[in-house]
């Protein structure tokens, strides 16, 4: 499929849900149903017709692929409303915006040790992350925690030294515990919610919050039509 042929239209009905998470209230943003049905698969169609390729600047355990233009362009002007809704983000403020296709193809073994612990993307709070769920038929999702020896809940630029001293402690005591995915059973943290994966779902997240994607009853495939496909994008405001 050429990029740019994809038509995709957001759908009337589709369902907004705040939550405020943990003892430190971050927002988090479900949207149901976000395209229309026929767009939904259309985009998982373009996505399974797409170049795959290991990320080059990234640590995400598998591979990724680049989006039609449509998506960002269909989705970033909707969403700066809810934006300033939810995270207290200025409706006018510049936008940048970046997204890929990813695919989850890596097993357990793989994984090192930071991998297989609840991570932040940047300690900036004015930073956002959004996985949209395009597959059907895997469990998992995205959960949200606590580290219990700060009781940290997100990791902001004067939290970030301390946590990530006490992290490489706590990998050099426990790392012989880390035997699974990161999940709600991980050494040393709690998981505080969890967002379902189901075809079609948005989630939105501040970037510096604990978090990690579920991978315990996920299909890790490299196939598109059957592994762990969704499309995640990072907006920064200016």
């Amino acid at each position: 499929m050429e990029t740019g042929t994809l038509d995709l239209r957001l759908n009337p009905a589709a369902r907004v849900n705040l939550r405020r998470i943990g003892r430190e209230l971050n927002p988090v943003i479900v949207i149901d149903d976000v395209f229309v049905d026929s767009d939904a698969e259309a985009l998982a169609d373009h996505a399974a017709a797409a170049d795959w390729a290991p990320p080059e600047t990234t640590y995400y355990p598998g591979v990724n692929a680049a989006l039609p233009p449509a998506y960002l362009q269909t989705l970033a002007p909707v969403l700066r409303p809810t934006f300033a809704r939810g995270f207290g983000l200025p409706v006018d403020a510049r936008l940048n915006a970046y997204g890929f296709f990813a695919l989850a193809t890596w097993g357990l073994e793989r994984f090192g040790p930071l991998q297989r612990i609840p991570h932040y993307d940047q300690p900036n709070p004015k930073s956002l992350a959004m996985v949209h769920y395009l597959c059907k038929g895997q469990g998992g999702g995205t959960a949200f925690f606590r580290h219990h020896a700060t009781g940290y809940e997100s990791i902001d630029a004067v939290r970030r030294e301390g946590y990530m001293l006490t992290v490489a402690d706590e990998i050099e005591r426990d790392n012989q515990l880390l035997i699974n995915f990161a999940g709600p059973d991980t050494p040393n943290y709690e998981m505080v919610d969890r967002v379902e994966m189901r075809f079609n779902r948005i989630v939105l997240y501040q970037s510096n919050i604990l978090h990690c994607a579920l991978f315990d009853g996920a299909v890790l495939s490299d196939d598109p039509r059957t592994g762990r496909l969704t499309a995640n994008t990072f907006y920064a405001f200016g």
